[in-house]
């Protein structure tokens, strides 16, 4: 039996892409294109701008397609991780395998961390 790199229900991939990639990838070309010549403002920005724009569109279509984490989910993970305690408590007893540590950590700035002067 020779093991093949897809399954039966996956489309076929050029270069990486689906059918329906490359008509998004063209038409977010075209957009981007039309948006250049059409704005008023620099080139620079308006890349910047559509760009942005694309790429929110595009993680909203991908969190409607069931593949993905949605965008209201993903602003509600969001929402918790911000609201959740930064700084892990030393636990009271070992955990199931027995490993617990003696005492906390102490801290240090997060510029000594990355390699800087302390």
């Amino acid at each position: 039996m020779i093991e093949t790199l897809r399954r039966l229900n996956d489309r076929e991939r050029y270069y990486g892409l689906t059918w329906p990639g490359w008509l998004g990838a063209v038409a977010a070309v075209g957009v981007l294109y039309g948006a250049v010549r059409l704005s008023p403002f620099a080139a620079r920005p308006t890349i910047t701008i559509v760009v942005l724009a694309l790429a929110a569109g595009a993680v909203v279509v991908a969190g409607l397609s069931g593949q993905a984490i949605g965008p209201g989910r993903y602003l509600v993970v969001i929402w918790r991780y911000q609201r959740a305690r930064k700084q892990l408590a030393v636990p009271e007893r070992p955990d199931r395998l027995g490993l617990v540590l003696e005492s906390a950590p102490e801290l240090r700035p997060a510029a000594s961390l990355a390699g800087g002067a302390t």
